[in-house]
Formats: structure tokens, C-alpha cells, sequence
């Protein structure tokens, strides 16, 4: 029904994938409920805008410590064992935001966001690398936006309901839905472990203990292209991950209930919907969309500084949202196409946390900004990165060719959600 509704009838993904995708479904469902109330949930807990951004920075951290070894594991073991292991570890977050609410504690809310940064990890490289190693070759960006549409599909539906749930239940009550959820989710993807899994083992001695060192090599010796996408990743991590964290804030301490900042969340992950589109949009458009989508970022972040209202501010996170879908899909056929194959979960992860660094320095930073010199001054220093990031965006793409990865057609690319 849902691939009818959303126009994918006639495309069928290999079942490996189908199932990560089911599972992966359930879980994000559960954290639907009421993961758009997590920036009010944490800020609760915290004395100003800078304080909040340090809590949160727990995620950051584990997931930056994280990276570079389970980037190597995914090089070593079955993709589907690191996500069951995850899933696992995911059902302590649901229990450690509940005891938060009770208790009062914001050791809980730290520790359930120091375990988040470890378990995204596990999933994100673990299906990236699931998801390269199995799709049909120049199909990958069109695989990840098909992933996107069905899952996001059910987190939005779980939010959905949770503006309504949210009536009569508390937010830490919501968010323990994530651990049953989440031993669904492990349970679906045991019971079907057995589905031929394609998996060619990296030969290289490299040792788990020098796997910071090693990551540190890899990122010097990789080719311009990839550094490129690396910084582009860096600065787009900063700016979306101040806008998804500031935006409910300021919407609910503006006077949004809790219902109405939900819904800021709901616009933000909307545009993910279209996933399946703009993966065969980027298929056949190419490194261009990047240019589009960071002038995009650009006057959304300007337009911020002049209307401040609950409505403009929902509709500037569905466009922020539908601008980071489409460099999602595009950034996941960058590191198919210019890495090997036995080093797809080092590269991916590697992405991954230069990715992260950009969205833990983002809220910190812009933390500070705020508590000293208010959003909007915020808002301007944001729109004046973008404006020069698309300045050397342009520059690079008139300097650089990229014909020769577009038309190897081979795989394809996408980032990460945190949850």
C-alpha cells in the first residue's frame, strides 16, 4: 500500500534490504512519539541556550569516540550483527529518558545521549555498509531515498500521534516507547539473519588500538573530491543541527505548546518522505544539486533574521529538511563511487564523524551566541558562513570535473538522522 501510495510500485529492493528497512521502520516509529520534544526535554534540564547545547553534546561525543571503530568492524564483521548489537543498546536510551522524567536527574538525560551517540553509530555505518554491499549497481542513491520514504514514513505517523498522545502522557513517558520499539526491531532483524548477506572481509592488519591513528591516516590520504564533500559536510552539520535544535526551543519558549513544537519536528522530517524522488532526481541531476541546495540553506537562514514567526519557522524547517534529504542521497554516492569496496564502512563512518564534529561544534558555538547576543545576531553569523561556504562551492565546482563519477554509475550515498 504505502509503495503504491508513494509511487514505487514496480521497484523491488533486494530482501536484506527490505527487512533492515521494516525494522529500522519500527524503531524510528517509536522514537516518533516524541522525539520532536527532545531540544525541550534536554533544555528543561539546563539554565540557558549554551548549557542545553553542552548536554546535548553527550550524543556528539560518543558518536565521534564510536566512529572510527565500528567503521573498522563494519570492515571486518556482518553489517546485520553491528545494527542487532545497537538495537540492543538502544532499549537503555528509552530507559534512561524515563528514569530522567522521574527521577528529575539530568545524569539520565546525559547518559541516554552519551548510549544515543554509541548506537547511531552502530546503526547508521552498519546499514550504510549493509545497504552498499547489497544494492543493484547505479542504484544505490535511489535505494537509500527508498529507505528514507518508508521509514520516515512511519516516524512521521508515530509524531503525528504524538501530538495528540502528548495530551495525556508526559514526554519522558513518550520516549520510553523507543525501547520496545527497539526489541521489535532486533527480533525482526534475528529472526531473518539468515538472508544471504554479500560481505567481502578487509585483508589489512590493521589493530582495533590503533584505530584512531589509522582513521587520522585515512582522512589525510584522501583524494580532493572526498575532502570536498567533507567540508561541505562539516558546515552543513553545523547549520542544520542549530536549526533543529534551536527551532523547537524558541517556537516553545515563544509560547508553542508542546503540540505545535512537535510539529516544527514533523516539517523538519517530512521532506524525508520524498527520499525515493530525490535519490533518482540526484541519480540523474548529479553534483549540481549540492550548488542548489546550499544557496537554499543560505536564504532560509536569512529569511530567519527578519520573520520570526511559529508558521514561517515550521515552513523554513520543511525546506531545511527537504535541502539536507537531497544532499543526504547525494553524499552516500560520493563515498560509494571514490571508495573501495572493502573500505565502505571506514569511509562512510569516517564522513560520518566529520559530519558530527560539525553538528557538536554547531550548537555549542551558537549556544554561546545566543545567551550573549541573541538568535537573531545568530541567524546572521549563520547566513554569512552559508554565503561564503556557497561562494567556495561555486568556486570548486567551476575548478573541478566531475564527469568521470557521474557517468561510473556504480553506487551511491546518504547521511545520517540521530536518532
Amino acid at each position: 500500500m504505502i509503495k503504491r501510495l508513494f509511487g514505487f510500485s514496480e521497484f523491488s529492493a533486494p530482501l536484506g534490504i527490505r527487512i533492515v528497512t521494516i525494522a529500522t521502520s519500527v524503531r524510528w516509529a517509536g522514537w516518533g512519539f516524541a522525539e520532536s520534544l527532545l531540544p525541550v526535554f534536554i533544555f528543561s534540564f539546563s539554565r540557558s541556550y549554551a548549557e542545553a547545547g553542552l548536554i546535548r553534546a553527550a550524543y556528539d561525543v560518543s558518536f565521534i569516540l564510536a566512529l572510527p571503530v565500528i567503521g573498522m568492524a563494519a570492515d571486518r564483521f556482518k553489517a546485520s550483527s553491528i545494527i542487532m548489537v545497537g538495537l540492543l543498546l538502544y532499549t537503555f536510551i528509552g530507559a534512561s529518558y524515563f528514569l530522567a522524567g522521574v527521577t528529575g536527574m539530568v545524569l539520565f538525560v546525559v547518559l541516554g545521549r552519551f548510549l544515543n551517540g554509541i548506537t547511531f553509530a552502530m546503526d547508521s555505518v552498519g546499514r550504510g555498509t549493509y545497504f552498499r554491499r547489497n544494492a543493484s549497481d547505479g542504484k544505490l542513491a535511489t535505494i537509500f531515498g527508498y529507505f528514507d520514504t518508508i521509514a520516515n514514513f512511519w516516524w512521521v505517523v508515530a509524531a503525528l500521534s504524538g501530538m495528540w498522545l502528548i495530551q495525556y502522557f508526559s514526554i519522558n513517558e513518550l520516549l520510553f516507547l523507543i525501547t520496545p520499539t527497539s526489541l521489535i526491531a532486533f527480533f525482526i532483524i534475528w529472526y531473518f539473519q539468515k538472508t544471504p548477506e554479500v560481505f567481502k572481509q578487509s585483508k589489512e592488519p590493521e589493530k582495533f588500538n590503533q584505530v584512531y591513528g589509522l582513521a587520522l591516516k585515512e582522512l589525510i590520504r584522501w583524494d580532493w573530491k572526498l575532502k570536498a564533500v567533507a567540508m561541505f559536510n562539516f558546515f552543513i552539520a553545523l547549520i542544520s543541527s542549530v536549526l533543529a535544535f534551536f527551532l523547537p526551543i524558541q517556537a516553545y519558549t515563544d509560547g508553542a505548546g508542546l503540540s505545535k513544537t512537535i510539529l516544527i519536528g514533523v516539517m523538519f522530517a517530512l521532506p524525508y518522505i520524498f527520499g525515493w524522488w530525490l535519490g533518482k532526481w540526484f541519480d540523474n541531476q548529479g553534483l549540481k544539486t549540492f550548488a542548489y541546495g546550499l544557496v537554499a540553506m543560505a536564504l532560509l537562514v536569512i529569511s530567519l533574521v527578519f520573520i520570526g514567526s511559529f508558521w514561517w519557522q515550521a515552513l523554513v524547517a520543511f525546506c531545511v529538511g527537504l535541502v539536507l534529504e537531497l544532499i543526504s542521497v547525494g553524499n552516500n554516492e560520493l563515498i560509494t563511487v571514490c571508495a573501495q569496496p572493502e573500505h565502505f564502512g571506514r569511509v562512510g563512518s569516517m564522513m560520518s564523524l566529520i559530519y558530527d564534529i560539525g553538528a557538536l561544534v554547531g550548537p555549542l558555538v551558537v549556544g554561546v551566541i545566543i545567551d550573549s547576543q541573541g538568535i537573531k545576531f545568530a541567524y546572521i553569523v549563520m547566513s554569512i558562513l552559508m554565503i561564503v561556504l556557497v561562494g567556495i562551492a561555486y568556486t570548486l565546482k567551476s575548478k573541478l570535473d566531475f564527469s568521470k563519477v557521474i557517468a561510473t554509475d556504480v553506487l551511491h550515498k546518504k547521511m545520517h538522522r540521530h536518532i
